[in-house]
């Protein structure tokens, strides 16, 4: 349980860097082409999937008396979550923060007549 939470952690700090990281260059950068964080953070969290799943089972299932502890399913399996839960998370924070972004141009976009203005029939 312990070895899932400090993975879950250290992902969450990877995210935290990751969108500090967008955030600037999205600053620096006037043009539309915005950079999101939260899809370079899953995208970067599948490529880590794989690679994690190569080391273990194919580079450390080789070497069984040394890396004997790395090579196991138990030993995969909290980092395979760890990986997943900050992906959701990364999911479900950038859907509340496209909501908002949504909510926000909703309420740019309302144009409201003056009731002097308007023609009655």
């Amino acid at each position: 349980m312990i070895n899932f939470l400090l993975d879950l952690i250290s992902n969450l700090v990877i995210l935290a860097a990751l969108l500090a990281a967008c955030c600037a260059i999205n600053w620096m950068r006037p043009d539309d082409a915005k950079v999101n964080g939260y899809r370079v953070f899953v995208v970067f969290v599948a490529i880590a999937l794989i690679f994690d799943a190569a080391l273990t089972f194919l580079v450390f299932a080789d070497s069984q008396a040394r890396y004997g502890k790395f090579s196991t399913t138990d030993a995969f399996v909290p980092r395979m979550a760890a990986y997943l839960s900050a992906s959701g998370i990364a999911v479900l924070l950038s859907r509340m923060r496209s909501r908002k972004e949504a909510g926000r141009a909703e309420a740019r976009a309302v144009i409201r007549a003056s009731g002097t203005s308007a023609s009655v029939n």
